[in-house]
């Protein structure tokens, strides 16, 4: 392997902007691109109405178009700009599905930083040369994110590590990023709920100052490695806290495929569904029963090792879960097996649902129940539920257009990054084409936990 230590990381090695004048005028450009291309499309299918079907495969690809720009600049900025593009690829009931598809990319790879910048902020992490702490460093990233990228190494002492490596500025460019996606975004009104989009910012200001600090991700990553040697088959990867810094992180490096592309390589559909139900049944665990969550499930945090191993990756962003939520959504989830409507109504007040406007229609008990029938039809009868053919956003925007109030069913705060993290799972489950009894985990979890009142009525 080579060890040319001033060569750059390929021909596609950008430099990131750090400067906030130039990372307002690329988000002002791609704004005003979107906004405009977006109102000439409109106008055209006002004046120039054509064939219904031929204008729908027009729309389509102008999406994709649109998604494309979108993509390409998110890419390029890093940070807050790259994370949201992340959060809202990772939801595919928040945007078109040619959105979905294009800006899935920023989960597995997105243009990598110069070998130049990279080795600048290594030696500036460690205040000595990179050859001092490394035998080798391939200057090829194994991926890029929207925090950092990884490289791979060998310390001096003869470890094979993974190198987390930040990209420079990304804490003191986030309160302008934020700024000017919220003014991109405004174009999204028409493809993305306005409160919800609010609400994943908020997150991404959160996660990005937590995840920004690697020697806080590094003692996470020391946790998880211990408490996930209690789950069989599943494990983090063991940091070198003495080799981590606020922008460098070093951990053990893990051979193995994305769990997204094990997956999808798996014939065996048993095999299929077995790994996708320790999967989830490691999130279930995490949240209920340790009350702390890997709160950034989008494929690229999982791969699947040569021993069969699911290993989570990143834990920049980990959610500690308040005990009486966690069983508060088993209880809702009881009340439905139970079919005690208006004890599910009670708990949703008691939990704080729709704490900023409780308008009374939202808790009415047999528009809960409908909801339930739409949002948790995967839990409500003990059967394998295929996921892939669960069309959640089409029939949530139909409810919602019949039932506008219950747009006010706002979770509590305590309940956003959780919902959020459900929703990525609820994303891969979808692509994966998931056909597994997720219902029983449920019933068991509940059971465990003392909170399921007797036998579901199914």
């Amino acid at each position: 392997m080579a060890r040319d230590w001033d060569k750059l990381a390929g021909e596609s090695g950008r430099d990131v902007p750090e400067g906030r004048l130039g990372r307002l005028v690329r988000m002002g450009r791609l704004g005003v691109s979107v906004s405009a291309s977006t109102m000439a499309r409109k106008v055209g299918a006002v004046l120039l109405p054509g064939d219904s079907e031929a204008r729908q495969a027009g729309d389509g690809r102008f999406r994709t178009r649109q998604a494309e720009k979108v993509l390409k600049v998110l890419g390029q900025m890093k940070g807050a700009t790259m994370k949201v593009g992340q959060i809202l690829s990772a939801d595919p009931d928040l945007l078109p599905p040619e959105f979905i598809e294009t800006l899935t990319q920023l989960q597995h790879q997105a243009p990598p930083m110069t070998w130049r910048t990279v080795k600048a902020q290594v030696e500036r992490a460690f205040d000595r040369s990179i050859e001092d702490v490394f035998r080798w460093f391939d200057h090829e990233p194994l991926g890029a994110a929207s925090i950092g990228q990884v490289h791979r190494g060998t310390l001096r002492s003869g470890e094979d590590v993974a190198v987390k490596v930040q990209y420079p500025g990304v804490a003191s460019s986030l309160e302008s990023d934020l700024s000017n996606l919220g003014s991109l975004l405004q174009f999204g009104r028409v493809l993305v709920d306005r409160r919800r989009l609010d609400d994943y910012l908020g997150e991404v200001r959160s996660a990005i100052l937590a995840e920004a600090d690697y020697e806080a991700e590094g003692r996470n990553l020391a946790h998880f490695a211990e408490v996930l040697a209690e789950r069989d088959g599943v494990r983090a990867p063991r940091p070198f806290l003495e080799w981590t810094r606020p922008t460098v992180l070093t951990m053990e490096y893990v051979a193995g495929d994305k769990l997204d592309e094990a997956l999808e390589s798996m014939e065996d559909q048993e095999q299929r569904a077995q790994l996708l139900l320790r999967f989830i049944g490691t999130y279930v665990w995490m949240f209920h029963e340790r009350f702390e969550l890997h709160a950034d499930p989008h494929p690229g945090n999982f791969i699947l090792d040569a021993a069969g191993d699911l290993v989570i990756l990143d834990f920049g962003c980990v959610k500690q879960c308040d005990p009486g939520f966690a069983d508060g959504v088993l209880d809702i989830m009881d009340a439905c097996w139970q079919r005690d409507d208006a004890r599910a109504s009670r708990l949703y007040r008691e939990l704080g649902f729709g704490r900023n406007d409780p308008d009374p229609r939202i808790f009415d008990p047999a528009l809960l129940r409908a909801y339930h029938e739409i949002a948790l039809a995967p839990f409500l009868h003990d059967e394998a539920f295929d996921f892939a053919t669960w069309d959640l956003r089409r029939k949530m925007q139909a409810f919602v257009m019949e039932h506008p109030a219950f747009l006010k069913l706002v979770p509590p705060a305590e309940g956003l990054l959780v919902f959020r993290v459900m929703s990525g799972i609820k994303g891969l489950l979808a692509k994966s084409r998931a056909h597994i009894n997720v219902h029983r985990m449920a019933v068991e979890t509940a059971a465990r936990r003392g909170r399921l009142t007797g036998p579901p009525r199914l």
